[in-house]
């Protein structure tokens, strides 16, 4: 059976180095696609495989995809193998995107473009993802490292899947994007020339 998200990587990301799958399967069942940073290609590429099995409940007027996957985009040399994973420190941006892929089905709603998550159910209880960063947030975004081509892929019905990237917020960025609005906070990001690769020591930029 072919697999289209493995072929749409494939062709415009890079070979896929390692599929982890997930043993005891959650609701979707969520797998996680690794594609190697290379001579060329200074980063890793971590992609879900599941979220896309079902479509998300939309607005009856939204005309955005119903099915989606997401993507993270990690410095060149993260370790992303079964045997780092015990560390939450280079575990959590794969916790993350099994976090949200669960979370339109869980609460019956839909990801798109400039949707913000929390780490937490209020901003009193906000945390850090890990010890190693003060990032805590999370805003879906089309990946500007990837580049167009890599946004998304059609189903043989014609149905499009989009590949969401999750770039990580601070408390501030997160507030600043609820007020000012997405636009705004993707300005805000491209004036500080802060991309959609993961930096866990990165200063906020509000």
């Amino acid at each position: 059976m072919r697999d289209l998200l493995l072929e749409h990587l494939t062709r415009h990301v890079g070979a896929v180095t390692t599929v982890f799958e997930e043993v005891i399967a959650g609701d979707p069942k969520l797998d996680i696609v690794h594609i190697g940073s290379s001579f060329l290609r200074r980063y890793e590429v971590v992609v879900t495989r599941g979220l896309s099995a079902r479509p998300m409940t939309l607005p009856l007027d939204s005309k955005e995809p119903r099915f989606a996957e997401l993507l993270t985009i990690l410095p060149k040399g993260w370790p992303v193998r079964q045997s780092a994973f015990g560390a939450e420190n280079n575990y959590w941006p794969i916790r993350l995107l099994k976090t949200l892929g669960r979370h339109p089905f869980e609460a019956g709603t839909w990801l798109g473009f400039g949707h913000t998550h929390a780490n937490g159910p209020s901003e009193a209880t906000l945390k850090p993802y890990a010890q190693n960063t003060q990032l805590c947030a999370v805003a879906l975004l089309p990946s500007i490292t990837l580049g167009e081509r890599a946004w998304s892929y059609r189903k043989p019905d014609g149905e499009e899947v989009f590949l969401w990237a999750a770039v990580p917020l601070h408390l501030s960025e997160l507030r600043f994007k609820q007020t000012r609005g997405v636009d705004a906070l993707l300005d805000l990001l491209q004036k500080h020339r802060v991309s959609d690769m993961i930096d866990p020591s990165r200063k906020p930029v509000v």
